[in-house]
């Protein structure tokens, strides 16, 4: 119920001022005859005392111009226009949010190839000149003074500019020379089994970067002895998978609802198992490594509350992965084609498992 407001004020014999939330008005005359005049316009009531008789006419109204009603018709059609726009947005977000989490196992780095790597030429012989300096030197050879040049007395200039150029590519070209030295010597620890330049290489190439944005934690250990690795995942669940649900309503409007349990668990499992797949991957095409099993670790509610344990533990071999064809699959299924251990009820979700050996 609204709070309404109104006082009447007697300014002079027969005129009363009203003051509303409306706004200001003025009465003038009684009881009988009165005309209203208020930013509204004009109106004049007449009545029969003790007859219930009474008369009510609007003389003038305060009518918009077709300019300013347009004017409003287009500001709400851009406010109307600009929430469905958000809505839009919000709605595409979560869907790519949700793309995101089952797709995680498809964007792996590059292959490297470091036997490639340790037999490769160097860019130049030492004590040759490299390829940026035999650019500047034939720019020194080829040049000619203009008519400017010898107008300005700026020969001299020109030449030393240019042998400038010379050292600087001189420095371009040992770089080059040193990269490639490095890169070798590189590739020969790392096809030796040298562990140290292994983590050296994963720290390099940071290639769990968009999965530890998103809230997990990645942490390995190389065996001493085996071209293998244990990958510990801890997973934060409850950061990274939605509980809502975004869509849209007919008439544009962003719906927001719960997410039913068991797609939750399922995209969970999607999203865990594909997690697992791409850090497999990734160790596989780094570094010459034949064995990687992965630990995924998370918090899972019981009847006792929130307990942390595995919910994931997949063994996987170069020979095993490298047959796939990872466009389009489904990534619990493809675990399961593994040396695994994973329990997973649709209306409880993952349940603690023990490690794989």
């Amino acid at each position: 119920m609204g709070f309404r407001f109104r006082k009447s004020v007697k300014v002079a014999p027969g005129i009363r001022l009203n003051v509303s939330k409306k706004g200001v008005s003025t009465t003038i005359g009684g009881k009988g005859l009165r005309v209203n005049s208020s930013s509204r316009g004009v109106s004049i009531g007449a009545s029969i005392p003790n007859t219930g008789i009474s008369y009510n006419k609007n003389l003038s109204t305060r009518k918009k111009r077709p300019q300013r009603t347009n004017y409003e018709r287009i500001q709400q059609q851009q406010v109307k226009e600009e929430k469905i726009l958000e809505a839009k947005q919000e709605v595409a977000k979560y869907e790519a949010h949700v793309e995101m989490l089952t797709s995680v196992h498809e964007e792996v780095n590059d292959p490297i190839d470091w036997q490639e790597i340790s037999t490769s030429l160097p860019p130049f012989d030492n004590g040759q000149d490299g390829p940026n300096v035999i650019v500047a030197r034939e720019s020194v050879e080829s040049y000619k003074p203009t008519f400017r040049d010898r107008l300005f007395n700026r020969i001299e200039a020109r030449k030393s500019k240019l042998l400038e150029l010379v050292e600087e590519a001189k420095a371009t070209d040992n770089q080059l020379y040193n990269e490639w030295k490095d890169n070798v010597k590189q590739s020969n620890r790392i096809l030796n089994g040298e562990r140290e330049s292994w983590n050296e290489v994963i720290k390099e190439v940071n290639p769990f970067e968009d999965i530890e944005e998103l809230g997990s934690e990645v942490q390995f250990v190389f065996s001493p002895t085996e071209l293998n690795v244990t990958v510990t995942l801890n997973v934060q669940n409850q950061q990274v998978v939605p509980t809502k649900v975004f869509s849209l309503t007919k008439t544009g409007k962003l719906s927001q609802r719960n997410m039913a349990k068991g797609k939750y668990f399922q995209l969970y499992q999607d999203y865990v198992c594909s997690c697992a797949l791409r850090i497999a991957r990734e160790f596989f095409t780094i570094l010459p490594i034949d064995t990687t099993t992965i630990h995924v670790y998370d918090e899972v509610l019981s009847d006792e509350g929130s307990e942390h344990g595995c919910v994931l533990s997949v063994k996987i071999e170069r020979h095993e992965i490298e047959q796939i064809n990872f466009e389009n699959i489904d990534c619990s299924d493809t675990i399961e084609t593994f040396t695994h251990n994973m329990k997973f009820l649709k209306t409880k979700g993952l349940k603690f498992i023990e490690e794989v050996r």
